[in-house]
């Protein structure tokens, strides 16, 4: 490990959950980028689950029963 991340590893350790939540999201969308495509993957799977809904495909559980 370089003296550099060393440092930036030891800082890390004064931050709260709450930061290094933050610190994380921050690295991980420097190294992989926007995700856009998760976006309109999410998007395109919320429209056929709802399109099955309405045309009696599935149904849906009630919230109680799924929670048990």
């Amino acid at each position: 490990m370089s003296n550099l991340v060393a440092e930036i590893a030891e800082k890390i350790q004064m931050l709260s959950a709450e930061e290094k939540h933050a610190l994380v999201r921050l690295l991980l969308q420097d190294i992989d980028g926007p995700d856009e495509d998760a976006d309109e993957a999410w998007h395109n799977e919320v429209i056929r689950r709802v399109k099955a809904i309405r045309n009696g495909e599935t149904a849906i559980r009630a919230l109680q029963e799924w929670q048990e």
